[in-house]
């Protein structure tokens, strides 16, 4: 009898202690995730398609595209983004194909917008720091920024539906 309640006993310290260690480690791990709280405005939630966008780099050159040679769509859902980059691809009769992909988290606070890369097709997304403000103007989502250096971005979106 008194084995039974000791086993009994160690059993339930056991239990305990396991239990206690998983409540220590789900606090920790939780407190090292970022949390991003929606935004109020939900304007900007939806599927965009970059229809124009001007690139100036450092030394003042400028590159403008439009969504004749670029292939780019967001996703935001309020607390979520998703960058789909396609290509032509011309072995496949010019279907496009996804050529780079990104997503994570973001923030946007007064118009300031920043982004919180999770995941992407390419390396060194860790370390990417993008901020830009976001402006909605005549139902088109208007960003300007930078991704981390001197280059600045500035694109315009049109909503699609998929």
């Amino acid at each position: 009898m008194k084995n039974k309640i000791l086993s009994l006993t160690l059993s339930g310290v056991l239990i305990c202690a396991v239990g206690f260690a998983q409540t220590q480690k789900n606090k920790k791990s939780n407190a090292a995730i970022k949390r991003v709280t929606p935004s109020k405005n939900t304007e900007h939630i939806g599927t965009w398609k970059l229809i124009s966008q001007k690139i100036t780099y450092e030394n003042g050159q400028i590159l403008i595209s439009d969504s004749g040679s670029v292939f780019l769509r967001k996703i935001l859902t309020p607390t979520n983004f998703v960058v789909i980059v396609e290509k032509k691809m011309p072995e496949l009769n010019n279907k496009k194909l996804a050529a780079s992909v990104s997503g994570g988290t973001y923030s946007l606070v007064n118009g300031n917008y920043q982004e919180f890369t999770k995941y992407a097709a390419f390396n060194g997304f860790e370390d990417m720091k993008i901020n830009y403000k976001l402006t909605m103007e005549n139902g088109k989502l208007h960003t300007i920024g930078t991704i981390g250096g001197p280059t600045i971005y500035e694109e315009f979106y049109e909503r699609v539906e998929w």
